[in-house]
C-alpha cells in the first residue's frame, strides 16, 4: 500500500524482508495472507487532569516583571522540575508561603520569573496494535514517546511476531504505546495516563490475551502502574502478576530483565566475534541511544575488556579514543536527579563531538540502540566498523542494508540481536505463573542458550549450512541457496510461525 505521497508506507518498507522470506520458504498463500497485516489495530484516547506549571518567562518578558518582589516558598522542593524547562506546581508549595505576584507572575529567588500556567484535562493519543497470536498471547512493549504513529506500532508489533518465532517463545506479537514526550509531565500525571490506558484497555489484556513490557519511554515503575489497575478488585490477584513483564523484582519481576535486551545483544556479539576469531578484549565500541538497552551492552562489554569510544543520544554525543569510563557515565546518565533527559550531554569525561562525526568514528563494532531509522544509505557509507548489532529496533534503512552488504560489514538483525528483553519476559511470566522466583544466574544461563542456539541456527540458514549438532538443528531451516543474514532471521521465524497453522488448521 502506498502513502499519500505515492511512496510506501514505514511498515511496508519493513515487510518488504517478510515478503522475500515468504518467497524463499514458498509459504502457504492463506497463511501469508494471516500475516500480512495485524489482527486487531487499536486506536482511543486517554484523558487525565493535568497540574498547574510555572513556565519561564522569555528574556524580553521578563524585563516588564524585573521590578516584582520575590516570593518565599518554604515548601520550594514541592515544584517538581521538567526537562523543557517548566515545573510543576503542586498544591503543597503553597503552605506557609509569601507570595507576591503581578499579572500571574512570581519571582522565585535562584530560579526566575514563572508565568503560572493553569493545568486543566488533557487528551492523549493511545494505541495498542495486536499482530498475530497462533503462537501464544500477544506480546510487546508500551513506549511513550512523541513520534509514535500506527505505522510504526504496525512495524513493531510485526517485529515481536518474528521475535517470539525466533526465540522459540510462546508468544504473538504486539505493541502500542501513547504520544506524548515523557519528560514533559510528572509522575504523578504519567501514572495518572497510564492508569487511564489500562482502565479503557483491559478487556483486550490478560496474563493469556495480550502481555505489555516496557519500552521506548516506560520503566518498571509503569508497569507497576499497569499491573495494579488490572489487578485491582480482582479476588485471586496473585495469579494475574503476569499481565505484564519488566516488574520490580521485589513485585514478581524476574532478575535480569532490566539488562536483559543488553545481555542479549552481547550474547550475540560474543557468538560473532567467536566465529570470526576475534578478541573482544581489543574491541572498540560505539554504541547509538544510552538508554537501557544501550547503557546494559555498554557496561557489560566494558567488563569484557573492550573499550566503549564514543556514545550519541537524542540529546548529544560523546567521544575518547582511550575509551569511556562506561560506569561513570551510567551514574551521570541514570543515577543523576539533575539529568532530567538522561542525556550523555554535557558528560565531563568525555569530549563533545557531533553526531556526523560519531558514525565516521573508527571502531569495530556498533551498536544502534536508540530509535528506528538511523543508519541511512549514508550513514552506512561513513562507518568505520567490521559489525553493526542491532539493539534497536529497525535502526537500519534499506539503503543502509544495501551499502553495509557491498563494504561487506556484518549484520546481527534487530530481530535476534534484541531478543534477550521479550525472552527474559518470558521467563518472569513463567515465574509468574508458577509463584517462583529464579536467580540471575539461572536466568542468565537460559538466556544465554537460547540467544546463541537460535543465532546459530540464523547463521546455518544464510550461509546454506544445513547441520545437526548437539545444542540445535537447522536443517528443518535452510532453503537451498545462500541468503543475507536478515532474510536468513525472517525465514527462521516464519517457518516457525508457519508451522501453528499448518498443523493446526484454521478454526472456521
Amino acid at each position: 500500500m502506498a502513502g499519500r505521497n505515492g511512496k510506501k508506507s514505514f511498515y511496508d518498507e519493513a515487510m518488504e524482508t517478510f515478503h522475500r522470506a515468504a518467497d524463499l520458504i514458498q509459504m502457504n498463500p492463506r497463511v501469508r495472507m494471516e500475516l500480512e497485516e495485524p489482527d486487531f489495530e487499536h486506536i482511543f484516547y486517554v484523558t487525565t487532569e493535568l497540574r498547574d506549571r510555572l513556565v519561564p518567562l522569555s528574556p524580553e518578558e521578563a524585563q516588564k516583571f524585573k521590578d516584582l518582589l520575590p516570593s518565599d516558598m518554604k515548601a520550594a522542593d514541592a515544584l517538581e522540575p521538567l526537562a523543557n524547562g517548566n515545573f510543576i506546581l503542586h498544591r503543597r508549595a503553597l503552605l506557609r508561603s509569601d507570595i507576591h505576584m503581578r499579572q500571574g507572575v512570581i519571582n522565585i529567588p535562584k530560579m526566575g520569573l514563572f508565568r503560572i500556567e493553569k493545568g486543566g484535562p488533557r487528551k492523549f493519543k493511545a494505541y495498542r496494535i495486536q499482530h498475530n497470536q497462533v503462537r501464544g498471547p500477544y506480546k510487546g512493549g508500551i513506549r511513550y514517546h512523541k513520534d509514535v504513529s500506527l505505522d510504526l506500532f504496525k512495524m513493531l508489533a510485526a517485529d515481536m511476531t518474528w521475535k517470539t518465532a525466533i526465540a522459540e517463545i510462546p508468544f504473538g506479537g504486539a505493541k502500542g504505546g501513547i504520544k506524548l514526550d515523557p519528560f514533559n509531565y510528572s509522575k504523578e500525571e504519567i501514572e495518572h495516563i497510564t492508569l487511564r490506558y489500562i482502565y479503557k484497555f483491559k478487556n483486550f489484556m490478560g496474563p493469556f490475551v495480550d502481555i505489555p513490557a516496557p519500552d521506548v519511554g516506560t520503566n518498571g515503575e509503569i508497569m507497576a502502574y499497569m499491573m495494579r489497575q488490572f489487578t485491582d478488585g480482582e479476588r485471586e490477584h496473585h495469579k494475574l502478576r503476569g499481565v505484564v513483564t519488566g516488574k520490580d523484582v521485589r513485585i514478581g519481576g524476574s532478575e535480569g530483565r532490566v539488562r536483559a535486551t543488553g545481555q542479549g545483544v552481547v550474547y550475540c556479539i560474543e557468538e560473532w566475534a567467536r566465529d570470526r576469531g576475534f578478541d573482544l578484549k581489543s574491541a572498540r565500541v560505539i554504541v547509538q541511544g544510552f538508554g537501557n538497552v544501550g547503557s546494559s551492552a555498554a557496561e557489560i562489554l566494558a567488563g569484557l575488556g573492550a573499550k566503549v569510544v564514543a556514545v550519541n543520544d537524542a540529546n548529544g554525543t560523546i567521544h575518547d579514543d582511550k575509551g569511556i569510563d562506561i560506569a561513570a557515565l551510567v551514574q551521570y546518565v541514570h543515577g543523576n536527579k539533575e539529568n532530567l533527559r538522561r542525556t550523555v550531554a554535557g558528560f565531563p569525561g568525555a569530549k563533545a563531538i557531533s553526531k556526523d562525526d560519531f558514525w565516521a568514528v573508527d571502531a569495530d563494532i556498533c551498536i544502534p540502540a536508540a530509535l528506528g531509522e538511523e543508519i541511512t544509505g549514508d550513514v552506512a557509507e561513513r562507518l568505520k566498523v567490521k559489525l553493526v548489532a542491532e539493539g534497536a529496533n529497525g535502526p537500519t534503512t534499506r539503503d543502509g542494508d544495501r551499502v553495509m552488504m557491498g563494504r561487506k560489514i556484518d549484520l546481527i538483525p534487530d530481530i535476534i540481536c534484541n531478543a534477550g528483553g521479550v525472552t527474559v519476559s518470558y521467563y518472569e511470566w513463567l515465574q509468574n505463573q508458577r509463584l517462583e522466583h529464579w536467580t540471575e544466574g539461572d536466568v542468565n544461563r537460559r538466556l544465554e542458550q537460547a540467544i546463541k542456539k537460535n543465532y546459530a541456527i540464523i547463521r546455518d540458514i544464510a550461509r546454506n549450512r544445513p547441520q545437526r549438532t548437539p545444542h540445535y538443528d537447522s536443517r528443518p531451516y535452510c532453503v537451498g541457496q545462500e541468503v543475507d543474514v536478515r532474510t536468513a532471521a525472517m525465514v527462521l521465524a516464519l517457518k516457525r510461525v508457519e508451522a501453528h497453522y499448518l498443523i493446526e488448521g484454521f478454526s472456521q
